[in-house]
C-alpha cells in the first residue's frame, strides 16, 4: 500500500542511519548503518500506546544477509523501520 504521504516506494535503495538519538530507537542495532530496499510500504500508522499519535510513515525493508551479517548466503532479511530512520542511496553506493 503505497501511500502519498510515503519519501519512498517499492524498490527504492535506502540506508539506515547508524544512530537516531531524537527519534524512536526501536530499530534494531544489527540494520543501523546498512544498504537495504524497500519491499513493503506501510504508511502512516496511528499507534497511541507507543507514539501517542500518528507516527512517520512505516516501511518494510530487504536487506541482503551478507549486508548486516559476515554470512555468505544468499538469503535476505525483512526488518520494519520508520521512515526517520532511512536516506536515499545514490545510484554509485548501490550493492
Amino acid at each position: 500500500m503505497e501511500s502519498a504521504t510515503s519519501k519512498y516506494r517499492i524498490g527504492d535503495a535506502v540506508l539506515v542511519a547508524a544512530e537516531n538519538p531524537t527519534g524512536n530507537p526501536r530499530t534494531p542495532r544489527y540494520i543501523r548503518g546498512k544498504r537495504g530496499v524497500i519491499s513493503t510500504v506501510h504508511g502512516l500508522l496511528e499507534n497511541v500506546r507507543d507514539h501517542r499519535g500518528i507516527h512517520k510513515p512505516l516501511y518494510t525493508v530487504r536487506f541482503d544477509l551478507s549486508e548486516v551479517s559476515s554470512c555468505d548466503d544468499q538469503d535476505s532479511v525483512w526488518v520494519d523501520v520508520h521512515e526517520e530512520w532511512l536516506s536515499s542511496l545514490p545510484p554509485e553506493e548501490r550493492n
